[in-house]
């Protein structure tokens, strides 16, 4: 889910991120971080898809990884 999409549903739930922060006695910056997808807390993640009643892959779902090439290691002499 998109970022402002949780908070809105947040919101509509009668719940705001610092009242999360304050239940699990964390400093609001970690709810929103969470939220925004920059930090991960299964605590965090747990109490919003609670709020919410939704699963935590609802909310978040898993990161698609990303497939690279190697850089190639062999140097030419020349």
């Amino acid at each position: 889910m998109h970022p402002e999409l949780i908070k809105a549903e947040l919101r509509i739930k009668g719940i705001t991120p610092a009242v999360i922060a304050e239940k699990l006695n964390l400093h609001y910056s970690t709810v929103s971080q969470v939220i925004r997808g920059v930090g991960t807390s299964a605590r965090v993640q747990k109490a919003i898809a609670k709020v919410l009643g939704k699963s935590v892959s609802d909310i978040w779902p898993a990161k698609r990884s990303v497939l690279r090439r190697a850089k190639s290691t062999n140097k030419s002499s020349k």
